[in-house]
């Protein structure tokens, strides 16, 4: 037992590193030899935890992004409207990403295009929105309102590509929250649910 809270305690210290890394040398500069240098451990007891560069980034946008998703979610249970979920959920998204340095650094900075690829192409990422979306997918299905020619995957398939057009390239036509509202909600609601 010992053995296993020392091992999640070097876990965490490797992620904490390789985030404070990523913030002052920037996610594509930093390496797996200065993420050892900062938590003072050989690259060998690194690899141990993380087996490539890769791994590691995952790793640290994991812990990143369940901290939104913990936030994001207290302020929906307010909404019981599969519809109104999913665009409030993207409109806190939106507005909260940017607040956040390492995931603005990783998804809306054009300097990390290679560590975005990376993270976007990790099965734990496509499981996250999965895991964020159940709520949605679920209440509508219970509703009879889930589009049921589109499977759960491809739903957060879309919603990830609209969150993702919008950090990176914000439209110069949406002047107003509510403008934006009302256009997540047309782009969003007719191909996940029945309305």
């Amino acid at each position: 037992m010992k053995e296993k809270m020392a091992s999640n305690s070097m876990r965490d210290e490797i992620i904490d590193a390789a985030r404070q890394c990523y913030l002052t040398q920037g996610v594509s500069n930093t390496g797996m030899r200065d993420i050892a240098n900062h938590t003072g451990i050989a690259r060998s007891t690194l690899y141990r935890y993380f087996p490539n560069r890769d791994d590691l980034l995952i790793a640290t946008i994991e812990l990143e992004m369940n901290t939104l998703n913990d936030k994001i979610q207290k302020k929906l249970a307010v909404h019981k409207d599969p519809a109104d979920v999913i665009v409030e959920g993207m409109l806190l998204a939106l507005k909260e990403i940017p607040k956040r340095p390492l995931l603005k650094a990783v998804l809306v900075s054009d300097d990390d295009a290679k560590a975005r690829r990376v993270v976007w192409r990790s099965k734990s990422v496509v499981l996250f929105g999965e895991n964020l979306m159940q709520q949605v997918i679920q209440a509508a299905t219970d509703s009879s309102e889930l589009q049921s020619t589109v499977k759960p995957e491809i739903m957060v398939e879309w919603v990830y590509r609209i969150l993702i057009s919008y950090l990176t390239l914000p439209s110069k036509l949406l002047k107003s929250e509510k403008h934006l509202r009302t256009t997540l909600h047309a782009l969003l609601i007719p191909v996940l649910l029945r309305h």
